[in-house]
């Protein structure tokens, strides 16, 4: 019996996917694909990468940002790992809230330690819990952003199959070319 692997909800959610044809052959398809003219994501193709985005004019504040990265183990084999992210300024500001929320119950609990110490009531310890369930919530809205995002999630990671799919395709054909070339065994 096989059972289905839990996982957690993940703010960043990620997916690996062992390629059967060479990573450059991917990312090859991945840019043919992005410069054709019905691409339904825009994005960049670079040396071992590529990100992609909803196209700009339909995305929303919690449109995903999907990061690919190929990459041989070390048996050889060529992986292609995939991370969904905000955008790059939404993570930043995701970040800088709960920098300044951990700040915020730092100097909570200093400043009622030190009410403590002199003998006043420490009311400023209150500061320190509302942080904490703002930073509860915060982690929530990240979530709350997946679920709006899901059908963009789901565009981009069908963009990127399709891409690999397209690269096994273009590599059998060429596979096939070879075997058939003039100097070669007939076919």
């Amino acid at each position: 019996m096989v059972r289905a692997k839990s996982t957690r909800p993940r703010m960043r959610p990620r997916f690996e996917v062992e390629l059967d044809v060479p990573g450059d052959a991917v990312l090859a398809s991945l840019r043919r694909a992005l410069h054709g003219s019905r691409a339904p994501v825009d994005g960049s193709v670079l040396t071992t990468q590529a990100e992609l985005t909803t196209h700009r004019a339909d995305a929303h504040f919690w449109s995903p940002y999907l990061s690919v990265e190929v990459s041989r183990d070390d048996d050889g084999r060529w992986r292609l790992t995939g991370r969904f992210a905000p955008e790059p300024n939404v993570w930043i500001l995701f970040m800088g809230v709960y920098g300044i929320l951990a700040m915020g119950a730092l100097a909570a609990i200093m400043y009622g330690a030190s009410q403590h110490l002199v003998g006043e009531a420490p009311w400023a310890l209150a500061g320190a819990p509302a942080a904490l369930g703002l930073i509860a919530f915060t982690y929530g809205a990240a979530f709350i952003g997946q679920g709006l995002g899901a059908e963009e999630m789901y565009t981009l990671r069908s963009f990127v199959d399709d891409a690999i799919e397209g690269a096994r395709v273009a590599h059998a054909e060429a596979e096939a070319t070879a075997r058939c070339a003039p100097a070669g065994p007939p076919c």
